[in-house]
């Protein structure tokens, strides 16, 4: 005698679409409100810092701080799956895509850049350097977005957004050095007109954001670094 057993159909679970724990992170193209407000917010406390008096010394020792409790969380949340997934959740207003699960947050760079401006050059220099990192990186990335498609591209880079950055140091360039008393420039005994100063300036500002995508490196480490470089060389090291 035969026994035949009967074959139940297998019921299959409804596919549920898995949700996208950093859909809350604007993907690469997208304006990047909050993280550009956080970089032109810089550039005040800057200019805060510097009008009342502070030191590089009172500065950079707590940059050094934050730097390493950054690298220390960088280095957690890239071993572990669910505190970056956390880390993600809290800052991820304020990073790229890009940087979910390979490059480090953009943050670190931006004090290692700091820290070298203020720590190796003039106060002054260290200070405008950071200013053109401040403002002229997120407005040449605003001025490409709007005016890039009729200009020149080279890399990620548009010569509509360069020469938002050059627009914008100039006119940082001219305000700090005529607003604020400085120990690398003194445009009355000074051999280089404050126009010409700041003329220079922008050009300073333009190049080294110029440089950073184009050349395979980070933004917020050349500016600063660059700029400090190509300021200090004729007024401090040609003492024009």
């Amino acid at each position: 005698m035969t026994v035949r057993l009967e074959q139940r159909p297998i019921k299959k679970k409804p596919f549920k679409p898995r949700l996208d724990r950093f859909a809350h992170i604007q993907p690469k193209g997208s304006w990047e409100i909050p993280r550009k407000a956080f970089h032109l917010s810089i550039g005040f406390l800057v200019l805060y810092f510097y009008k009342h008096g502070y030191d590089s010394s009172d500065i950079y020792p707590a940059l050094v701080a934050f730097l390493s409790v950054v690298l220390v969380t960088e280095a957690l949340r890239f071993s572990s799956h669910s505190f970056n997934v956390l880390y993600c959740k809290v800052m991820g207003p304020l990073m790229r895509k890009s940087e979910v699960a390979t490059r480090i947050n953009g943050v670190a760079y931006y004090l290692a850049g700091c820290i070298f401006a203020l720590y190796v050059f003039p106060k002054d220099i260290g200070a405008i350097s950071i200013v053109y990192l401040s403002w002229a990186d997120p407005l040449a990335s605003i001025g490409g977005r709007l005016w890039g498609k009729y200009t020149f591209r080279y890399g990620n880079k548009s010569l509509a957004g360069t020469l938002s950055a050059i627009t914008v140091g100039t006119l940082v360039t001219y305000y700090f050095f005529s607003e604020f008393l400085t120990e690398s420039y003194d445009p009355v005994s000074s051999g280089i007109p404050l126009y010409a100063l700041a003329l220079y300036g922008g050009l300073v500002a333009g190049l080294s954001e110029a440089l950073g995508d184009s050349a395979g490196l980070d933004d917020n480490l050349i500016i600063p670094v660059l700029s400090s470089i190509l300021l200090w060389t004729p007024l401090v090291l040609l003492e024009l």
